[in-house]
């Protein structure tokens, strides 16, 4: 794909940009490393209330940014509006708007991030500038740290964008007939506030909107599984050689870790020596399912003393677990690597069978190395007209955990319609039904796979949200296929994703930029490693976003 450049079509586009151009240029870099070096990570090492906290630092920022702002302003100042769930869970979400009228179009984006890694190559906390070779061209500005690409680098450039706005239409009566909101999500990582907001204050809705948190543009998400698979442990030991434990980092189910790590003991130091010095070879020469598999690197380490052997795979490629045939395809996922190796050492005997051995077994035997369910098609492999073959239902394994009294297993899985509980009308929207058949589809795997299990293993699953379809002729793709046409020159794609985002069930919404790509992994590395964000596509989508509000205002 050619490298993305201003191409716009508009009439003295330069000067219709000037303003734009201007602040981005001034303030990206400066306020997307105030907002990098603030840690807004769950399902790590900072607990609710520190990534709160953290959050309010990045709003008061905002808030006193846009003070200084207002200043300014003759006449139409941004003004803070926040919202929380009034009970229960505390959903929370703040944003700016400008404007007074009944016409409110918006731009979503969210300031929470994956974990940072564990991973001494760089310093996720500290924007840093680099050249890295992207989309054909060498040598392309980029801004790495945690969450300059997903999501806190493109809320920088929404926020400069209203800003931007404001100082086109101080004055203008043009606002009293339209509101233009920026709004900040603080949990889209986790459990998304935007949903919740919008089935609370319908009336707050956007008549058009876009989630500023994938790539250009998307017309349809698949839908969301996340199961739970367990074996039961006891406190016995195992004999000869067994797996002790069996582990990932701590973190969400939609990250592929940045490694797996196993401890295996034995009765024998010795013969946990022999095992020691010939496993890297037979890592190397393992049979996997697929010859042309990509293992992930594997290091050991033997303490004789305390008759230890540790074994550890460490991530390569694309790390968001809506992509894994992204990883499998340049990369590697540590857990898929060891676990199938660790299964296969366990039905040669080498390692006596137990409760983590069988967790591996299961994952050999459900999925192997695969992505797409190939090893049992009636079960699992789906795609159809929207999401087509080679962008199907996936499966990620993400996490795996050894606790005291269980093994546990997280997968990230992203389907297409042929998983839904209710087939597709054809009509608009998330498919009616609010759950998948995977209930039935693991409750029939784990049967058959227990029936000559040593351990057997449990599942849970739940549907976070079904297939979202925008149809052709969508007014809110249509209008951002309008601006992207007279910004970039060409068409916009229609994408059909596995991430999801804030768009989902609401057809006033589309997901659209920030990338001009669908590949999450080097050298964008979404949710992984050193995340870095093309810089030349945070100001292209800077163009389109002023764009479409432009154009909202002007009523065209």
């Amino acid at each position: 794909m050619a490298s993305v450049r201003h191409s716009s079509t508009d009439e003295n586009s330069e000067g219709e940009y000037q303003t734009i151009d201007r602040l981005i240029e001034d303030n990206l870099f400066r306020e997307l490393s105030e907002f990098v070096a603030i840690q807004t990570y769950r399902g790590g090492a900072l607990s609710e209330d520190q990534v709160v906290n953290h959050l309010g630092q990045i709003r008061d920022s905002l808030k006193a940014q846009v003070e200084e702002f207002n200043h300014g302003q003759k006449v139409h100042k941004l003004e803070l509006f926040e919202w929380k769930q009034p009970a229960g869970h505390e959903y929370w979400l703040f944003g700016f708007r400008l404007g007074s009228g009944a016409h409110k179009i918006a731009v979503c984006c969210h300031l929470d991030t994956v974990p940072p890694g564990d991973d001494s190559s760089w310093s996720p906390f500290e924007l840093v500038r680099e050249q890295r070779d992207y989309m054909g061209k060498t040598s392309q500005d980029f801004y790495v740290g945690r969450g300059s690409i997903d999501d806190k680098g493109p809320a920088v450039v929404a926020f400069n964008v209203l800003k931007a706005v404001a100082k086109k239409y101080d004055g203008s009566d043009k606002l009293d007939a339209t509101t233009v909101e920026v709004i900040f999500d603080t949990s889209e990582e986790t459990d998304m506030a935007m949903p919740h907001y919008l089935r609370a204050v319908p009336e707050d809705n956007p008549d058009f909107g876009i989630i500023f948190d994938a790539s250009w543009s998307v017309r349809a998400e698949k839908g969301i599984e996340r199961p739970k698979f367990t074996v039961a442990r006891d406190s016995g030991s195992g004999v000869g050689m067994w797996i002790d434990q069996l582990n990932t980092p701590e973190g969400p189910s939609n990250q592929i870790p940045e490694f797996a790590k196993a401890s295996i003991r034995g009765d024998s130091a010795a013969e946990l020596a022999v095992l020691a010095e010939s496993v890297d070879v037979m890592y190397a020469e393992y049979p996997f399912d697929d010859p042309d598999y990509n293992r992930a690197e594997m290091t050991v380490d033997f303490d004789v003393a305390s008759k230890s052997l540790t074994l550890q795979t460490v991530v390569a490629g694309a790390q968001h677990g809506s992509a894994p045939q992204e990883n499998r395809s340049s990369g590697a996922n540590p857990v898929v690597s060891l676990a199938n190796f660790l299964a296969g050492l366990v039905d040669q005997g080498k390692l006596a069978s137990n409760e983590i051995g069988e967790m591996c077994r299961f994952l050999a035997w459900g999925w192997g190395t695969k992505v797409f369910g190939e090893h049992h098609p009636e079960f699992l492999l789906r795609d159809d007209e929207v999401f087509e073959t080679g962008n199907g239902t996936t499966y990620a394994a993400t996490r795996l955990y050894t606790r005291p009294d269980l093994v546990q297993m997280e997968l990230d899985i992203r389907y297409a319609i042929g998983h839904h509980s209710h087939p597709w009308d054809g009509s608009e929207g998330m498919l009616k039904g609010e759950s998948s058949i995977f209930s039935e589809v693991f409750s029939q795997m784990t049967v058959d796979f227990n029936a000559s299990a040593s351990h057997p293993v449990a599942m849970e699953t739940s549907t976070a949200a079904p297939p979202d379809i925008r149809l052709p002729g969508n007014e809110s793709f249509s209008i951002v296929a309008d601006a992207y046409m007279r910004v970039m020159g060409e068409p916009t794609p229609a994408r059909a994703i596995g991430g999801g985002t804030d768009a989902k069930g609401h057809n006033t919404l589309i997901a659209a930029g920030a990338l001009f790509t669908d590949e999450l992994g080097p050298p964008i590395n979404f949710h992984g490693i050193n995340e870095g964000a093309p810089v030349e596509d945070l100001k292209n989508g800077a163009r389109i976003i002023y764009r479409l509000f432009v154009d909202q205002i002007e009523g065209r």
